[in-house]
């Protein structure tokens, strides 16, 4: 494996001179750095990637850290934040909470320990010291689809609110009056808003909040098998569902066709986030669309405007909009 050593000897100048024109530090002729650059090609020649970040001060890497690698909307968020930052010169290391603050935090102290150059992470509602602690040390932090209160970090989130409140009235205009939920964990804020929208839907329409018929998941399938069995083995089922993430509807349909129930004949669902397979069910699914690759390039450049000193000012807050996409599953 060559060396700069090599390197320096192959162009006919110094080893400092060499690791000026190899890192892009100090001053080096043109015609210098271009047969150094030269040489190093020649020879196959790669720098000392953590050499070069102590010089630098930069790794040139960036942390993700997601809530649910194996949910589908986190790798379009992923997917987009992959397509903005690799474009600057900028890797990614991936990192899954699974929904467990105890893993989240694990990967926060990895991060610090890394000294990676920035992070954006979707909270997993646990205690919030390591990620103030990385932004008192300045590290650029941005939140993606969840936030955490009084944190002063740039977020980058859906209008829950907004798309739920779509999903519920419109099971109302086709008459639904007894509607159940299987919400998120209320520890999450993705939990809260869309639980708390729900509650508001309810309120404007004069129905009465039974809580029965509102039930907390996991935002992990078996949660949405688990709960769809509770509402059915009551003395008055919902006619209608609303569940409030993908992995969990996958569940909650298990559920029903295990209970030989039709859907939706004997009961309307919609499900929050659209995804590839929804137009494919029997019948389609209606869900509200999140853009979660949009999601990902913001909060990429959010992050690249703090890391370039682009943008040094106060937090910033981005909210993209849902889309209620109907099909079949409710009826009308």
């Amino acid at each position: 494996m060559a060396t700069i050593r090599d390197v320096a000897r192959r162009a006919g100048v110094s080893v400092a001179t060499a690791a000026r024109a190899l890192g892009e530090y100090g001053y080096v002729s043109a015609a210098t750095r271009e047969r150094v650059l030269a040489a190093a090609r020649a020879l196959d020649y790669h720098p000392n990637a953590i050499a070069r970040s102590m010089i630098k001060g930069r790794t040139q890497t960036l942390a993700v850290i997601v809530s649910d690698n194996a949910n589908p909307f986190f790798a379009s968020v992923v997917r987009g934040i992959e397509d903005v930052v690799l474009a600057k010169g900028y890797a990614i290391m991936l990192c899954n909470a699974d929904e467990d603050p105890e893993k989240e935090s694990m990967y926060l102290r990895t991060v610090r320990q890394k000294r990676v150059d920035g992070l954006i992470i979707s909270p997993s509602g646990g205690p919030a010291t390591f990620l103030r602690s990385l932004i008192a040390n300045g590290t650029p932090v941005v939140q993606t689809d969840r936030r955490v209160a009084g944190l002063a970090a740039d977020a980058v989130l859906i209008d829950n609110r907004a798309g739920v409140r779509a999903a519920i009235e419109h099971l109302l205009r086709l008459g639904h009056r007894r509607i159940g939920i299987i919400s998120g964990p209320r520890r999450l804020y993705t939990g809260r808003e869309r639980l708390n929208a729900y509650l508001t839907a309810l309120r404007d329409a004069r129905l009465p909040v039974l809580d029965e018929l509102i039930l907390e998941g996991t935002f992990k399938e078996e949660s949405g098998h688990r709960l769809v069995g509770q509402l059915l083995r009551l003395r008055r089922r919902p006619t209608a569902l609303f569940v409030a993430n993908n992995l969990m509807t996958i569940g909650a349909l298990l559920g029903l066709k295990e209970a030989g129930v039709r859907i939706p004949e004997q009961m309307a669902v919609v499900g929050f986030d659209d995804m590839d397979w929804a137009p494919i069910l029997t019948p389609p699914l209606t869900a509200v669309a999140q853009p979660g690759y949009d999601l990902g390039t913001a909060a990429g450049r959010l992050l690249l405007e703090r890391l370039t000193g682009v943008y040094a000012g106060r937090p910033r807050v981005v909210e993209l909009q849902p889309k209620l996409i109907v099909r079949k599953s409710c009826g009308g």
